[in-house]
């Protein structure tokens, strides 16, 4: 039996690594709302079983945050000042938007008023 060079295990590991990262990456194809530029991975709302998920986010001024609506029902994010708004979006369709004000951004689902959540800018 031979033994593997090492130089060859590297860059197997390298290539699932690589794959890895482009699949968690990629957008498969989801339909994105309005978008201002760029951000952190991480800062990521799930919408989800009539629910934000964190309802709670503390982020830096400059970062996108991104919501991705996994329920059936329809639903949208509103800034209660009217600072963001998403259409009506389901079946994995995202929403992004960039905070370039600190502040505190509390918002809704228009469509579900209980469904609340809160972006803390800093």
């Amino acid at each position: 039996m031979s033994r593997i060079p090492r130089s060859a295990k590297l860059v197997v590991v390298l290539a699932a690594c690589a794959g890895l990262l482009l699949s968690c990456s990629s957008s498969g194809g989801k339909k994105a709302g309005s978008s201002t530029g760029g951000g952190a991975s991480g800062n990521a709302v799930d919408v989800k079983n009539f629910s934000f998920n964190p309802a709670s986010l503390s982020v830096s001024k400059g970062t996108k945050v991104t919501w991705t609506f996994d329920d059936g029902a329809k639903h949208n994010v509103t800034d209660s000042k009217n600072t963001f708004k998403s259409t009506d979006l389901s079946g994995g369709a995202t929403y992004s938007f960039t905070f370039n004000t600190a502040g505190t951004y509390s918002y809704i689902c228009s469509i579900h008023p209980y469904m609340k959540g809160t972006v803390t800018v800093k």
